[in-house]
């Protein structure tokens, strides 16, 4: 694909985006120590799924955002940036970004969890790019954060197809990685 026809696609997309970016709310923001003890937080105020609330005398990130932090700070091997930031949709409305914090304590995080709606965005995103259906079924895999091997799995293909599917998906839509891809999918 050209530079200019690259171009042209951001700038007609650009209403999307803002569209998108406007159905997000504001994250909650989590700061955690190293086992995923609350040091400090704010709740997105608007809340309402129990499963991304937590209690004003609990200690603990909400069960969901918790199993979601564990497997992205397990799933970081020896050889990753430490100062990277995960990413994960543990859900089709969620999205928790884990961020070390330099210059405090070793091992504190700060945990964000935003809702999304990706329904119409995945829907705008597929019209957009023209995706095929498949294509369109492995990037909503992609958003909720399965490996290629999940893929695969769940929609019952050769793992080499899957991985042709993603590579497909960022060619499309001009992603370099998952996470932009999913960036681009959340707004």
């Amino acid at each position: 694909m050209e530079v200019q026809e690259l171009e042209q696609r951001r700038a007609q997309a650009a209403p999307e985006h803002a569209r998108m970016a406007q159905q997000r709310a504001v994250p909650a923001i989590f700061i955690v120590d190293g086992s995923l003890r609350l040091v400090s937080y704010r709740q997105d105020p608007h809340e309402r799924r129990r499963d991304c609330v937590i209690e004003p005398t609990s200690q603990q990130l909400p069960e969901l955002i918790e199993r979601t932090v564990k497997v992205l700070l397990e799933g970081r091997s020896g050889g990753d940036d430490p100062h990277a930031v995960l990413s994960a949709a543990p859900n089709a409305s969620v999205l928790v970004r884990v961020v070390p914090l330099d210059g405090a304590e070793e091992g504190l995080y700060a945990v964000l969890v935003e809702r999304f709606q990706t329904r119409q965005s995945l829907k705008a995103l597929a019209e957009r790019y023209a995706l095929s259906k498949r294509e369109h079924e492995a990037l909503a895999l992609v958003v909720q954060g399965a490996k290629n091997t999940e893929i695969a799995s769940r929609l019952q293909i050769a793992e080499s197809t899957a991985v042709f599917h993603v590579k497909r998906l960022m060619a499309k839509t001009g992603a370099r990685n998952r996470t932009e891809l999913v960036a681009k999918v959340v707004g």
